[in-house]
């Protein structure tokens, strides 16, 4: 065996699923990159493609989190099930100009009117 050089790094083993994650965080990092708009956002959340589906779910997931404690108040108060229903609705009841800014703007607006932190109102 060959000595390994200081500081290289050891390749990683590709999985099926450390492929997807992969492909999923460079198409997430896309999709924020191009200003992913809330109509653009909600139809792939609405989408009867899976691939779609799973990477606005994946955006809605990063946008909760980081912003959970600051913009809301966090998992301790909604279970997953009733934060869906949350962003469905906030999204149905958004005009379609209003549908045209980020999305994340969108998930934090609804987040923040639904779940606010008593302590910050």
């Amino acid at each position: 065996k060959r000595a390994k050089k200081a500081g290289a790094k050891t390749p990683l083993r590709s999985s099926p699923s450390s492929r997807f994650n992969c492909q999923a965080s460079q198409g997430l990092a896309h999709l924020e990159r191009a200003g992913l708009t809330g109509a653009k956002f909600f139809d792939a959340y609405m989408s009867k493609n899976t691939g779609q589906r799973h990477l606005a779910e994946m955006f809605l997931i990063g946008v909760l989190d980081s912003t959970e404690g600051e913009s809301w108040c966090g998992y301790k108060v909604a279970l997953p099930g009733s934060i869906q229903e949350l962003i469905y609705i906030g999204f149905k009841k958004e005009s379609e100009q209003s549908l045209n800014r980020r999305a994340s703007e969108i998930i934090i607006s609804i987040m923040s009117q639904k779940l606010p932190c008593k302590d910050r109102t």
